[in-house]
């Protein structure tokens, strides 16, 4: 494996990791699709700088070769899975679970990615990846369980289920941007943040009243730190990572997320886990390593 690849997958799950603790700081303040809004247009500027200052001389000739109707349609389709759903289920979800919870949920990607790969046709499964598949539904079964056994319109029940089809929505644009053509990854992924920004804004005003929230300086850090890194910089990472090593590898970045979720939401917002949530946390990172076994060996 490249050293470049691994060195990517470690700052992707580090900037991933922590923006549940950044999400759970502003989510009381800021609305779930106004805060979907704020990332996707933050993140969309600060490629477009890095655009700007760096790769405007970067033309790959082979992204020429494709249909422009057919890229324009990859990015939308990106764009809803990669941001406009996934963001506002983060939001609305994480308004019902702790940030340790939502991480730990989030940190599911790569099982479903093996899955639409496997649905799809678009790769072979080996028994390592049956067994992380099935390993990792035992573990959000775990979870959620507890929620269906006590009450079934508990809103952390419905938190957890938004927090899972985000998951979903995630394995599902990693599939997709695998098949984005020869381009620089900062200007793809700043049009899909771009077509993002251009549905959840007016969506914003529509559904929420943007204009009449208020905010701290901690507040408007977090949407910054939201923008730049967890919509910005790592979404340009993802495409590299991809590029270089395939939508299974990249989603194993998520192999950390629960990890540092956790030691965030409880180190420092005192986040409450119970036994059972922790070993739901324990079958997922089994469910993980297993399925990355195979992935490494390639």
């Amino acid at each position: 494996m490249k050293i470049k690849s691994i060195v990517f997958l470690t700052g992707i799950s580090l900037i991933w990791g922590s923006q549940f603790f950044f999400t759970d700081i502003v989510i009381s303040s800021v609305p779930p699709v106004t805060l979907s809004a704020i990332k996707a247009l933050v993140g969309a500027i600060t490629l477009a700088f890095i655009y700007f200052l760096f790769s405007k001389k970067e033309q790959n000739q082979d992204s020429f070769r494709y249909p422009k109707k057919k890229i324009m349609l990859l990015y939308v389709a990106i764009a809803f899975f990669e941001a406009i759903i996934p963001f506002f289920l983060i939001g609305w979800g994480q308004q019902r679970v702790s940030s340790s919870m939502a991480s730990i949920i989030m940190g599911t990607v790569p099982i479903f990615t093996l899955l639409i790969l496997f649905i799809f046709r678009v790769s072979r499964l080996r028994l390592m990846h049956f067994l992380s598949i099935g390993v990792g539904f035992m573990g959000i079964l775990l979870m959620i369980l507890p929620s269906l056994t006590i009450d079934h319109t508990n809103q952390s029940l419905w938190g957890m289920i938004a927090l899972i089809f985000a998951s979903l929505s995630f394995a599902i644009s990693l599939v997709l941007i695998e098949k984005l053509p020869p381009m620089s990854s900062v200007l793809a992924m700043r049009n899909i943040l771009f077509i993002a920004t251009i549905v959840l804004i007016p969506a914003s005003f529509l559904l929420e009243s943007p204009l009449s929230i208020t905010l701290t300086f901690i507040d408007t850090l977090s949407l910054i730190i939201l923008g730049i890194f967890h919509a910005g910089i790592v979404y340009m990472m993802y495409n590299l990572l991809i590029k270089q090593s395939g939508a299974a590898f990249a989603s194993l970045t998520n192999y950390f997320v629960p990890v540092l979720g956790v030691i965030l939401g409880t180190v420092l917002l005192g986040d409450q886990i119970d036994s059972k949530t922790w070993v739901a946390l324990l079958v997922i990172l089994i469910s993980l390593l297993l399925g990355s076994v195979t992935s490494k060996s390639k």
